[in-house]
This record gives structure tokens, C-alpha cells and sequence, in this order.
């Protein structure tokens, strides 16, 4: 027995050192409790929010005698609570099964940068733990609404008082963690001071500096997302394509899948959400009625639920669809859609350069978007740019962009 909890212990050592970082966007900055043991507030810590379903590291739930361990290839994480109840997540095919083999109807777990991430309130159910959202008060914290997600295992003091506990501690977790980065370090200049001179031999001769070439422009205050969709018109091969050219950047994408994407290969609407990237819907009709089907089939391929939609910008599809049940809508005229008639360095010229502008930049997942692909995300990371991922909290922007055809 102890030769097998050493071996666990060996495999999750080395997971955690072949899992990157995660980037921030890619959490929600909520901190994480278990019983009475507040958890440090970082990337490795922080849950994030999909279809409403909320989503939180399975190391979490060591505090509270829950264990987890993944495979090499990363296809599945088991959770495990002594030797009578166990969860195994396969990311792959969206299965999610129970100790007897029977498939749960679950969300399935998440991959984002390599790090898995679990469904928070049917895993608690599953293994008889209680989990609670607790506002942390605005004296604790004054610059925004924080939350700590507590799961509880054992009769715990009650949230507000774990909160008032802890407010020191939560205090300066946070701002150590959005604290600035330190100013990079002052050359000395070679310039003596004003009325420095030299002894018997006249002034300290002055040191002109070597002209240096200008920078290149960099436009780490533009925001790009990037989205595609009719995911089933290039298939398995080059939805690969897109996934692995996104390998180094650690990018989220939005597939935007319609029902008969969904129809013609649930498969793929279950890689793309294994391999942690966002899922919307894409509407044909742009009305109501086809939102609620296709958010019908989407939940039954992959257990996820999403506000997200887009479409070709249907006549009326913004208004009618806006104001309903809270849906967000990314329509062609909030978005620059490139197809495979422009080169890479046409779409590149039409990105946006101006302080403050975001711009959803959008494809069909064709084979041609799939090879242009590592060369756009070459630029945007030469440029820096800042790229996000859509989410059910971002708003598109206000401003119709010029579309491509």
C-alpha cells in the first residue's frame, strides 16, 4: 500500500511540473477555501465559470480527503475517495463514469494549459461535500467584489466568520497578487552633476549617448478575440490543425457550433470543449427558437450550456436575440471575418492598431484558416497584442467593424 500511494505521489509531482502556468484570463479571481484552510490566491488556485457551471482544480479537494491523479497522455482524471467511490473524467470523448462504470450526466472535466479543471457542485454531491460562494465585504477589499469558494467536508465555523478570520490574510494575498511590477533598474548616467569639475585639469568631459534605434510599435492596449465556426467543414484533421497552431501561445479560442454541427459529428463539439477552448452557437436563422435546439444538443453531446452566440448577421438576428434570456451576441458586424481569398498579410493589415479598440476576428474552420493560422498568431505576439478569449461576461464591442467576405 505504501508503494502505491508513493507512486501516486511520484505521478502527480510530475504532472504538476509538465503543467504551464495557467494565464489569468483564462480564471475567474475567486479564492478558494476547504473546511478552515484558506488556499493561497493564484493561477494554480482560481476556478473558472463555463455555461454557468463552475470549475475548479482537482488538487483543491485534497483538504478535503478527495484525490485525484491524471493520466501521462492527458486524456483522463480520476477523483477518488478511499476505496468506495471514484470519478473518472475522460476529456477526449466527454465521458464521465463512476466506480461501476455507469456514465455520468455531467459536465466533463477541462483542459486549459494543460491543467485540468473539475464541475464544483456535482463533484461536492458525488462525495458528500458542501460547497458555498461567501462575498468578501468591501472593507476587506474596496477595489472590487471578491468571492471565496468554500468546500466543506466537516462542521466548519460558519462562512462570514472564515471570511472575517481571514481578512488579514485575504488582504494581502490579494494585493500581493495585482501588486505592480517593480520599475526596471536606472542605468547611472555618465553626465557629471552641475559644478562638478576636475582637479587641475579643467571639467569633467561629458559623455554624449549612442542614438538607439526606435522600437517597434507594440499594441498591448488592442484586444483581439478569435473565434471560428462551422467546425465541421474541414473535420478531425484540421480542427487538429487549429488546436495544435495554438500549442505555444496558450490562446483560447470560441468555436461557434450549430446544430448540425452538432448533428453531423458530436466528436468534434467534444474536442474542442476537452481541449478547454470556449464553445457558442452559431445560428443560421438567427432566431430564438433555433438557439433553444441547438442549446438542447449541446447539452447533450457535452453537458455545457452557453449564452454565447453568433451568426451572419440574419436580418434582426442582434435584436431579437439580445434581450433574450441574457444571450450575448458576437454577429458578423462586431466581428472582422476573413475567408480563404485574403493572405495572411492581408488580414494582418486590416487588424486594428488604435489605443483601447477590441475586435473579434473571425473564420470559417476551413483548411485555408488552419494553415494561416501560426502565421497570424505569429504577429499578434510579435506585436503583442493582447488576446482573449470570448466569454459569457465580455460584451462585444459597441463599434460595427468592417467585414471581409
Amino acid at each position: 500500500m505504501k508503494k502505491r500511494i508513493a507512486a501516486l505521489v511520484v505521478v502527480i509531482c510530475i504532472m504538476e511540473i509538465l503543467m504551464p502556468t495557467v494565464s489569468r484570463a483564462a480564471v475567474v479571481p475567486y479564492f478558494m477555501a476547504v473546511n478552515d484552510v484558506l488556499l493561497p490566491f493564484g493561477d494554480d488556485t482560481m476556478p473558472y465559470v463555463s455555461g454557468g457551471e463552475i470549475f475548479v482544480p482537482p488538487g483543491m479537494l485534497y483538504y478535503a480527503d478527495v484525490w485525484s491523479i491524471a493520466s501521462v497522455d492527458l486524456e483522463w482524471v480520476r477523483l477518488y475517495r478511499g476505496s468506495g467511490k471514484l470519478i473518472d473524467f475522460h476529456t477526449a470523448s466527454g465521458v464521465t463514469l463512476d466506480q461501476d462504470g455507469e456514465v455520468l450526466p455531467w459536465p466533463t472535466a477541462r483542459r486549459i494549459g494543460g491543467r485540468f479543471y473539475i464541475p464544483l457542485y456535482p463533484v461536492c454531491e458525488f462525495f458528500g461535500l458542501t460547497p458555498e460562494i461567501i462575498d468578501i465585504d468591501r472593507s476587506i477589499i474596496p477595489q472590487e467584489q471578491m468571492r471565496v469558494i468554500r468546500i466543506t467536508s466537516v462542521n466548519s465555523v460558519n462562512g462570514q466568520t472564515f471570511v472575517g478570520l481571514n481578512r488579514n490574510a485575504i488582504r494581502t494575498a490579494y494585493n500581493e497578487y495585482y501588486a505592480p511590477p517593480p520599475p526596471p533598474p536606472v542605468s547611472p548616467s555618465t553626465v557629471p552633476s552641475p559644478g562638478v569639475t576636475g582637479g587641475g585639469g579643467g571639467s569633467v568631459p561629458t559623455v554624449t549617448p549612442t542614438p538607439s534605434e526606435e522600437p517597434p510599435p507594440t499594441y498591448g492596449d488592442v484586444t483581439i478575440y478569435l473565434s471560428f465556426y462551422n467546425i465541421s467543414a474541414g473535420g478531425y484533421d484540421v480542427l487538429l490543425e487549429l488546436i495544435e497552431a495554438n500549442a505555444s501561445s496558450d490562446y483560447r479560442f470560441c468555436f461557434f457550433v450549430s446544430a448540425n454541427d452538432i448533428y453531423e459529428d458530436p466528436g468534434l463539439v467534444r474536442m474542442v470543449s476537452g481541449s478547454g477552448h470556449i464553445i457558442g452557437i452559431w445560428l443560421e436563422e438567427g432566431t430564438i427558437e433555433e438557439y433553444i435546439e441547438t442549446s438542447e444538443l449541446l447539452f447533450e453531446a457535452v453537458k455545457i450550456r452557453t449564452i454565447l452566440v453568433s451568426s451572419e448577421d440574419e436580418p434582426g438576428a442582434e435584436s431579437s436575440l439580445s434581450g433574450c434570456g441574457g444571450l450575448i451576441y458576437w454577429g458578423a458586424s462586431q466581428s472582422l471575418m476573413y475567408d480563404d481569398t485574403l493572405s495572411v498579410e492581408e488580414v494582418t493589415d486590416l487588424l486594428p492598431t488604435e489605443s483601447g479598440v477590441r475586435q473579434n476576428l473571425m473564420s470559417s474552420c476551413s483548411v485555408n484558416a488552419a494553415l494561416m493560422l501560426s502565421g497570424i498568431l505569429s504577429y499578434l505576439r510579435e506585436f503583442e497584442y493582447r488576446v482573449e478569449g470570448i466569454t459569457e461576461t465580455v460584451a462585444p464591442p459597441n463599434l460595427a467593424a468592417e467585414t471581409t467576405r
